[in-house]
């Protein structure tokens, strides 16, 4: 969000800095890289036109510029803190909230399924909408944000949802490929992979593996109809174990077990700074990260409804 053009996120990087001028400490306290803690004192400067803190000597201190600063914005976020603690407790049973998710379809059509229904039976009231990509979350128009770890932006806090294994589906048809899968089989069959702008966990591991590209013969539009496009072929296509398990349930697939071993995929859950001790947002994380483990684990999803969170803690 941002007020006379100014990112109001930068305000706690600022405050953090005002009270210590050294870079290396400020980006352990906000628990963010020191190049990201040096990006955002670079937006900063840029932005007030002033290097806000300079070396003398060897000591790092601030400029008088800063120093004026610092007191008007410790009442300002003294202020935000009292307002934002007047509501103390989260009560998902009466709550109205409007979560709003950006992730792959895959993502949706899995995990999100289960947090829905568990939202439904633990927050009646509450709303859960679908915001598209990544972009709309970057952007603040999405709460939450789920993707691979290595997409994840170290400018936001995050945590991770679970991690899993890959394995190779084939159509139950394909008289090419037995009961296993030869590593000869898994380089030469053709492979199914979903549409996207950037080269997918598997495209890169491939490259990096062997040297080469992967033998991509069909190209689904979204990763869930992927096991749909094997069907009728001869082609491979890997996939997350849990999904693979899912669709052979009720498609003509076979679910083999890899040749060589492939990369784990961990996906991880994102939010603003500024949501960071929301009790809603606390609340909805907690839910969506025990949701995540507990399918990979095959264990019930543990209870919130009685969850309260008191801002104060």
């Amino acid at each position: 969000m941002r007020f006379h053009k100014l990112d109001l996120n930068l305000l706690i990087a600022l405050d953090a800095i005002l009270a210590d001028p050294h870079i290396t400490r400020v980006a352990q306290r906000l628990h963010v890289s020191q190049s990201t803690m040096s990006g955002l004192l670079a937006r900063l400067r840029e932005y007030f036109r002033d290097q806000l803190i300079v070396q003398v000597g060897r000591k790092t201190v601030l400029t008088p510029f800063a120093e004026e600063l610092a007191d008007p914005l410790r009442s300002i976020l003294d202020q935000t803190e009292k307002l934002l603690s007047t509501s103390i407790m989260f009560d998902p049973a009466a709550s109205s909230h409007c979560f709003t998710v950006a992730c792959s379809d895959y993502v949706w059509a899995s995990l999100m399924f289960k947090v829905l229904q568990e939202t439904a039976r633990q927050a009646p009231l509450a709303k859960v909408w679908y915001a598209g990509s990544g972009h709309h979350f970057v952007n603040g128009n999405a709460d939450f944000l789920v993707v691979p770890d290595r997409f994840a932006s170290p400018d936001h806090p995050s945590e991770i949802l679970c991690s899993e294994r890959f394995s190779c589906v084939v159509w139950s048809g394909n008289e090419l490929v037995g009961d296993s899968l030869s590593i000869d089989q898994f380089l030469n069959l053709g492979h199914v992979i979903a549409f996207s702008e950037r080269p997918t966990l598997i495209e890169d591991w491939f490259a990096k593996q062997f040297g080469q590209k992967c033998n991509v013969a069909r190209v689904s539009p979204s990763y869930t109809l992927i096991p749909q496009t094997v069907i009728g072929t001869n082609h491979i296509a890997a996939l997350p174990t849990s999904m693979a398990q899912n669709y052979a349930e009720h498609l003509p697939l076979r679910i083999l077990t890899p040749p060589v071993d492939l990369p784990i995929l961990t996906d991880v859950l994102q939010w603003h700074w500024h949501k960071d001790q929301d009790p809603a947002s606390r609340w909805f994380r907690a839910l969506m990260v025990h949701t995540a483990r507990s399918m990979v684990s095959q264990a019930a999803p543990p209870s919130f409804a009685g969850f309260r969170i008191d801002t104060r803690s």
